[in-house]
C-alpha cells in the first residue's frame, strides 16, 4: 500500500525551501548552551527519551521552528499532547499530525515527509525496522535537510544519533495540601551523541515555569543518565 494521496498533496504544499545560510533550525535561547552551535542542524538524527517528559522537551525544542514559519510532522506519536505543545510555545497550526495507515506503510510515510517538512517527530514504529532502513532514512535526511526526532521510552535506540536527549522529571509545582493545580514542570536533561564532542551536557529546565515561560535553572543533578 502506498502513501495516501491526501498526505502527498499536503507534503507538496508545505515543502520548505532550504538555503545554504539556513542550516541551523532555531531553538529557544535557553537550550543554546547544551546544543552544538546553539540550534538543531538540518539533517541530524536526534533521539529524546523519558516518557511524557520527552514529549514536553521535544515540543519546547521545536517551538521556535514553528513560530518562524517551519513545519513539523508528528507521525504515530501516542498521546501527542497538542494542548501541552501550545503551552510551551508551539504554533500548532504548523504541525501535521500523521497516522500511518498500517504497519507496512510506516517507512513509506516517513520517506514521503523527508525533505517536505523541517522536522519529523515519530514514536515507536508499528513494525520492526531494520537498521539498514533507518540508515537510509538518516542519509536522506542529511541530503534533504530534515531533522528526525525519535521519541523513545528507554535509553536504547537503533541508530548512532547526532544528538540524544535523556529527560528525567524532577518535580511539579503548584499543588498544595489537597488543593491547587499543576503549574510548572522541572526536568533534568542530559545531552550526548556524536556531535557533542566530549562528555554529556547537563542542565535543568522548567517547561513551563510558574509564569508560563520556558526557563533554564542553574542547579543540575550530578549523575544523569546519558545515551551514547
Amino acid at each position: 500500500m502506498g502513501v495516501p494521496a491526501e498526505l502527498q498533496e499536503q507534503v507538496q504544499r508545505v515543502a520548505p525551501v532550504v538555503l545554504a545560510a539556513e542550516q541551523l533550525l532555531p531553538v529557544p535561547e535557553i537550550f543554546h548552551p547544551v546544543l552544538p552551535g546553539g540550534g538543531l542542524q538540518r539533517g541530524w538524527t536526534t533521539r529524546v527519551h523519558g516518557g511524557s517528559s520527552a514529549r514536553a522537551l521535544a515540543w519546547a525544542l521545536l517551538s521556535n521552528i514553528t513560530t518562524t514559519g517551519g513545519w513539523v510532522a508528528a507521525v504515530d506519536v501516542p498521546g501527542i499532547g497538542l494542548t501541552a505543545a501550545r503551552e510551551v510555545g508551539v504554533a500548532i497550526e504548523r504541525v501535521l499530525v500523521v497516522t500511518s495507515p498500517d504497519a507496512s506503510t510506516w517507512s513509506a510515510t516517513i520517506g514521503a515527509l523527508i525533505g517536505a517538512v523541517d522536522v519529523i517527530v515519530f514514536g515507536a514504529p508499528r513494525h520492526r525496522v531494520q537498521p539498514s532502513e533507518y540508515r537510509r532514512m538518516s542519509s536522506r535526511c542529511r541530503e534533504r535537510g530534515t531533522v528526525m526526532v525519535e521519541l523513545g521510552s528507554s535509553g536504547e535506540g537503533q541508530l548512532q544519533y547526532d544528538l540524544a536527549f535523556s529527560v528525567d522529571p524532577v518535580e511539579w509545582q503548584g499543588l498544595g495540601r489537597g488543593h491547587g493545580r499543576l503549574q510548572a514542570r522541572g526536568l533534568d536533561v542530559s545531552v550526548s551523541g556524536r556531535r557533542t564532542k566530549g562528555p554529556a551536557r547537563n542542565a535543568r529546565f522548567e517547561l513551563p515555569a510558574i509564569d508560563g515561560r520556558l526557563r533554564r535553572v542553574d542547579q543540575t543533578r550530578p549523575n544523569l543518565s546519558a545515551v551514547s
